[in-house]
C-alpha cells in the first residue's frame, strides 16, 4: 500500500476527529480522487460488514451501507484514493441469490432426518443454511475470510500465467460449527475461470468463481455412528464475480504470497 495514500487518509480522519470535517469533503479539498479502495486491517477485530467491503472501489459521493471507512464506531479501515493504473483493488461479490424460502433447520431437524430420511441428500438451500454457510466461508474464516485469501491466490496465479485465459482450482475443509453444531467440518471446493489483461505495470483480472459445499451427517451425538440411522450428504453451491487490478511485481502488491499474507 502506498504510504502517500495512507497518510492522506489519516490526515482526513484526523480532521474528522478534530473538526468534524466529513472525510470525503476533506479528501476532495485536498485534491484527491472521487473514488477510493476500501482496506481493512485484516484481523479478527474487523466486523463482517467491513470485511465484505475489502478491496472494493467506492465513490465518496455514494457511501456503501456501512458508511465510509472511519465513520462507523471504532472503525479502523482506510480509504485509499483510487487512481487507475496506480492503485490496486480486488474483490469477490456474490451473484447467486443466497435467499431461501424454506424454513431453517435446527440441530433437531438434522437428527430427525438421520433417523427418518433414509439417507436422502439435502441441499443447503432446502435446509435454510445457504446464506450462513456462504457468508461464514467468505468473511469469517480466519482473520480476513476466504474471499480475501482467494484474491491473493488468484493474483499469484495470474502473475504466473500472464495475459490470457486463467483457471484456478482450490479446496479445503472448514469448520462451520458456528452455523449449526450439526455441520461441524465441511469441504468447500471451487474453480475460478476468467481472463487476465496486461495493463503495463498491472494485470487486470476478471471472471467468476463457482463454489461447491459438501458434508456428510453421520454422527448425531458426536460419539460414533449411531445404530438405526442412515448417514446422508449435505451439498450446496454458489457463484461469485471476481474483479481485480494488481501489480505484476508481487513485492509492490498488497495481493499475493509476498504482499498479501
Amino acid at each position: 500500500m502506498s504510504i502517500q495514500y495512507t497518510e492522506a487518509y489519516r490526515k482526513a480522519f484526523g480532521e474528522y476527529l478534530r473538526k468534524g470535517t466529513p472525510i470525503r469533503l476533506y479528501m476532495k479539498q485536498a485534491g484527491n480522487t472521487d473514488q477510493y479502495v476500501w482496506r481493512t486491517q485484516r484481523d479478527e477485530r474487523v466486523r463482517r460488514s467491513h470485511l465484505a467491503n475489502e478491496g472494493h472501489v467506492f465513490s465518496w459521493a455514494e457511501a456503501p451501507a456501512t458508511g465510509h471507512p472511519g465513520e462507523d464506531h471504532n472503525c479502523r479501515c482506510e480509504a485509499v484514493p483510487y487512481i487507475p493504473g496506480e492503485v490496486e483493488f480486488g474483490f469477490h461479490e456474490f451473484i447467486t441469490s443466497l435467499a431461501s424460502s424454506y424454513g431453517r433447520w435446527s440441530n433437531r431437524d438434522f437428527v430427525r432426518h438421520y433417523y427418518k430420511g433414509d439417507g436422502r441428500p439435502v441441499t443447503l438451500l432446502e435446509i435454510g443454511h445457504l446464506r450462513e454457510i456462504a457468508e461464514q466461508y467468505a468473511y469469517d474464516d480466519g482473520p480476513a475470510g476466504a474471499f480475501r485469501r482467494l484474491t491473493d491466490q488468484i493474483a499469484d496465479e495470474a502473475r504466473g500465467s500472464g495475459a490470457g485465459s486463467l483457471s484456478y482450482e482450490f479446496g479445503a475443509a472448514y469448520d462451520f460449527g458456528d452455523v449449526a453444531f450439526s455441520h461441524g467440518d465441511g469441504v468447500v471446493r471451487g474453480t475460478f475461470v476468467g481472463h487476465v489483461d496486461d495493463r503495463g505495470t498491472m494485470l487486470r483480472i476478471t471472471g467468476e468463481t463457482t463454489f461447491e459445499f459438501s458434508d456428510v451427517f453421520e454422527d448425531p451425538l458426536d460419539v460414533g455412528i449411531e445404530v438405526g440411522g442412515t448417514p446422508y450428504p449435505i451439498v450446496g453451491s454458489w457463484t461469485a464475480r471476481f474483479s481485480a487490478e494488481v501489480f505484476k511485481d508481487a513485492f509492490r502488491s498488497v495481493y499475493g504470497a509476498v504482499g498479501g499474507r
